[in-house]
């Protein structure tokens, strides 16, 4: 590609996200002559690829309204975007000395991104991921839970009583949408799966001590009132496959060895530190 190109790339990245990363980097002519177009300026092409990296540069907020939602005014935002570039280009600003002194510092964050995203890959090595992911597997084991729904109700003998139609028939379900006033009621009183510690601790005792299709024969009482259980299910949720987790493992793990990485490196160069006067800072002249 040539340079010139990958100057419009790399301040294309730049202006529509306000960072640099990695992904946008690494991408060749080849793979953007695959992707999909999503605007033309000019003749000048804007790829799907570069919508998808300015929404993943987006405020929290506003992404959660979702892409379908903001994707008329995202085009348009790389439109605009786009001819800015390109009038910009027409005036002659390539050679200009503010752009070519920004490039320049782009160029030196990209060759130190890209260095270092290398130093970790290489000493990225598989072990660490699978003791990383032991160390997960050690802190969240397999977990018990159920799946119960239950009737709440403001007094004992409201629930004894309740406790009796559902022995002579009553549907439990049914029960709970028309007695129960807990939030849950308009759903049958289900809530679904949830384990132990989801719950106060004298209604996980009760539900975890049914089995599956039975129901309390006395109520519970909780600090929100008198509760009769049913037991629907009950499973076994087992933690995340390494393979299902790799993603997670190699960030956690990759931030361990940049920090390893980093420290050595400062360790072998020769680093001077002053303050703002000036003046040398004696004390943190090496690196600890």
């Amino acid at each position: 590609m040539p340079r010139s190109s990958v100057f419009t790339v790399m301040l294309a990245v730049f202006i529509s996200t306000g960072q640099l990363s990695q992904p946008a980097l690494s991408q060749d002519a080849k793979m953007l002559q695959k992707d999909i177009v999503v605007a033309k300026v000019e003749g000048h092409k804007i790829y799907r690829r570069e919508l998808l990296r300015a929404f993943q540069g987006l405020p929290k907020e506003v992404k959660q309204t979702g892409l379908e939602v903001i994707y008329p005014k995202l085009v348009e935002r790389l439109i605009q975007q786009r001819l800015l570039i390109i009038e910009g280009r027409a005036k002659k600003l390539s050679n200009d000395s503010e752009v070519l002194r920004r490039m320049k510092q782009l160029e030196g964050a990209v060759i130190g991104e890209i260095f270092l995203n290398r130093l970790i890959e290489k000493n990225l090595r598989p072990e660490l991921l699978k003791e990383q992911y032991q160390v997960f597997r050690a802190s969240n084991p397999a977990r018990e839970e159920v799946h119960a729904r239950h009737i709440l109700l403001d007094k004992e003998v409201d629930a004894t009583n309740l406790i009796a139609h559902v022995q002579g028939g009553m549907d439990f379900a049914e029960a709970a949408k028309k007695y129960s006033t807990g939030p849950s009621a308009s759903k049958g009183g289900d809530l679904g799966y949830f384990g132990r510690s989801d719950m106060v601790k004298p209604f996980a005792d009760a539900a975890f001590a049914l089995k599956t299709g039975a129901y309390t024969q006395k109520p519970v009482k909780t600090k929100f009132g008198w509760h009769v259980i049913k037991v629907e299910d009950h499973r076994t949720v087992q933690p995340p496959s390494f393979e299902a987790l790799k993603p997670r493992l190699i960030q956690e793990v990759g931030q361990g060895v940049a920090l390893e990485v980093m420290k050595k490196l400062v360790a072998a160069a020769k680093v001077e530190r002053f303050a703002m006067d000036g003046s040398p800072l004696k004390a943190l002249s090496k690196a600890k």
